[in-house]
């Protein structure tokens, strides 16, 4: 089937996030009360607004793995967008650092088990931040300046499971099940999105590594974009409720959602060789060399 392919799954990947975000914004907007914390109809439209991203991203991370001959050997190039949206990342990431340590340092709040979980959050927040920015640097050069420090994106992961943890401790005690499944779901795909590209940068199981990173990736976005942006957007709007994570916290795994979204659009058009049906990994070295300098 001619379309099922990488670039036709990250278009449904894109349809998905924003519909999830449109849908969840109408469902807070009119069918949720904010004063008891319960939908008005039932959960009906929560239901919907869960279903639709759950939907087109496994249509997306279908078409993905049936497409997994595309992904081949990785070649670092020159990808400036990419080197911008981690440029934006590291910088959104320390910004959110830094309002987390006057959040803390204002509250009330200051002992405990609360206090060290965010404050663990904020420190990952600025160590990941500027790993971002460094990891930039070679997508505006071609390079992969991971190679010796090939380890050093671990950071990344280790922002994802303090992520996740914040969440599950804190985040997740809604009354809606909707709710909650958002909060910990985009979570968990984060973290995973981020562990298999943590293995691809350093060039550990690359073949494997980038299906993973673009199967768990496409579930990474649109969760996290469908939840993190709508709840942004009500911020806006002036429409807040308890249990929400605190927009700083928000802010982070926006802007880390929207990196991988563009990483995974970039890295198909610059970093992919098709490896030939019944190819070895060298023949696909060979071919992506003369496709290079065929270009």
């Amino acid at each position: 089937m001619k379309f099922v392919n990488v670039g036709n799954a990250l278009k449904v990947t894109c349809v998905g996030f924003a519909a999830g975000v449109l849908l969840r914004v109408v469902q807070m907007l009119y069918f949720f009360d904010y004063e008891t914390g319960f939908y008005t109809d039932g959960g009906l439209m929560a239901w919907i607004s869960l279903l639709v991203p759950l939907a087109t991203g496994a249509l997306a991370s279908w078409m993905c793995f049936r497409s997994r001959r595309y992904f081949g050997p990785y070649t670092p190039r020159k990808n400036p967008m990419a080197g911008t949206a981690a440029v934006i990342s590291g910088v959104v990431l320390l910004l959110s650092a830094v309002l987390q340590w006057m959040q803390l340092g204002a509250g009330k709040n200051t002992n405990g088990e609360y206090w060290l979980l965010h404050f663990l959050f904020l420190i990952s927040c600025g160590l990941f931040g500027l790993v971002q920015l460094f990891v930039s640097v070679g997508f505006f050069t071609g390079k992969n300046n991971l190679e010796k420090v090939p380890l050093l994106y671990l950071l990344g992961v280790l922002w994802g499971v303090c992520y996740m943890i914040l969440v599950y401790v804190f985040y997740a005690k809604a009354s809606s099940f909707v709710e909650n499944f958002f909060a910990v779901i985009s979570g968990a795909f984060t973290l995973l999105c981020l562990f298999y590209l943590c293995k691809l940068l350093a060039g550990v199981d690359e073949e494997g590594a980038a299906k993973r990173v673009f199967v768990t990736g496409i579930f990474a976005v649109v969760f996290s974009l469908t939840y993190s942006m709508s709840n942004l957007s009500l911020l806006l709007l002036g429409r807040t409720y308890s249990g929400e994570i605190p927009p700083s916290v928000q802010l982070a795994s926006l802007v880390v959602s929207l990196f991988l979204l563009v990483f995974l659009v970039t890295f198909r058009k610059y970093s992919l060789r098709r490896t030939p049906k019944g190819g070895t990994e060298s023949n696909a070295a060979r071919h992506g060399a003369q496709r290079f300098k065929a270009e």
